[in-house]
């Protein structure tokens, strides 16, 4: 295979994409993996140095974070509507190119929308994604190995890690992560329980419109001074990436197959159970539990009850003593308590880890 670039931003994943580069660097060698463009000479156009590196490779891993769409510079502009910002040139020059690019979600990041992007780069919202995450992060990263390698490669393998090192890797997230390949008996295992896992596929039956989950991005001032309460943060149930059988199956006059209707479920966002759409506003999919779904929909009823009947610091949305904004999507100022508020932020956090995988 050709070399493989990787594409981040430093205010956005910097750390991620240091811990990836080594991941890739111990399969494929040091010399298959690039990151930044640290070698343009003084007076060189940098355009031209990326479209080199560029067609180096043969694929591009762009690594997205929670701020990836909407850092901007110092003039307060969005760094993606400059057609000289490095991450758009690197993404447009690939999508051009022909070169595979592959979204690589992180700090449980969402696929940006095709509207949010600038025309050179829209395709890339159209581009199948992986994630990468903290507590699974040498799994999730095999199975990315694997997908660089493609079908019928050959890998080393080695013996399954105990559960002890899975949790000492999981808690290091500075540290180098060597490369570890399931031996076959363990991944049939794991497809086999996977599948299991597809057969409770929620979201068929609901729709809630075509708004798309949008992550917290940075936290408003607080209506209130008091500190957020120390709360326990739930284990999120996470599913990997799936191998669906694709045999036909009937939905309504259509005859498609298990894959196909995986992949349906997955772009609408359908749940996996236990798990509901949230419904924190029209459109909201972040998938939570049916008691937390409750909580929402009345802390929405307690809005007006829950604000300053005189207002105050910030207008008529200023919350009474000892509530603060709950900040589930971006200008939410629904009045909760700081309690509630953190309990919203965990659920945004591990919303990507609760809806079904794309198939593989």
């Amino acid at each position: 295979m050709q070399p493989v670039f990787i594409s981040y931003r430093r205010d956005d994943t910097e750390g991620q994409a240091g811990r990836l580069f080594e991941s890739l660097r111990d399969a494929f060698g040091e010399h298959m993996v690039f990151m930044d463009v640290e070698t343009i000479e003084p007076g060189a156009d940098f355009r031209r140095a990326i479209e080199s590196n560029i067609e180096k490779c043969s694929v591009l891993l762009s690594l997205i974070g929670r701020t990836w769409l909407t850092v901007t510079d110092k003039q307060g502009q969005r760094r993606l509507d400059d057609p000289n910002d490095f991450v758009r040139l690197e993404t447009s020059s690939a999508l051009k190119r022909g070169v595979r690019v592959i979204p690589v979600l992180v700090q449980g990041a969402t696929m940006p929308r095709e509207a949010d992007l600038p025309a050179d780069i829209k395709e890339l919202a159209y581009r199948n994604s992986v994630e990468l995450t903290h507590a699974r992060w040498d799994s999730d990263v095999q199975l990315l190995i694997n997908a660089l390698r493609g079908p019928g490669a050959d890998a080393p393998t080695a013996a399954a890690p105990s559960a002890a090192t899975v949790a000492q890797s999981s808690n290091d997230s500075h540290g180098k992560s060597p490369a570890r390949i399931w031996v076959m008996g363990g991944a049939v295992a794991a497809i086999a329980l996977t599948g299991a896992v597809l057969l409770k596929v929620t979201g068929t039956s609901r729709d809630a419109g075509t708004g798309s989950t949008t992550s917290t991005q940075q936290r408003a001032a607080l209506p209130s001074t008091s500190e957020p309460a120390s709360v326990p943060v739930p284990v999120s149930v996470s599913t990997p990436a799936a191998t669906a059988t694709d045999q036909p199956v009937r939905e309504g006059d259509q005859v498609v197959s298990k894959k196909e209707l995986q992949r349906r479920a997955h772009m609408r966002g359908a749940c996996v159970k236990p798990f509901i759409w949230r419904e924190a506003q029209p459109g909201d999919k972040v998938c939570v539990t049916p008691d937390t779904q409750t909580r929402i929909l009345a802390e929405n009823r307690a809005a007006t009850d829950n604000r300053s009947p005189t207002g105050g610091t910030y207008g008529p949305n200023t919350c009474k003593s000892g509530f603060v904004w709950r900040e589930a999507f971006d200008g939410d100022t629904v009045c909760v308590t700081p309690e509630s508020r953190e309990l919203t932020a965990v659920d945004n956090a591990h919303a990507l880890q609760r809806i079904v995988p794309l198939p593989q």
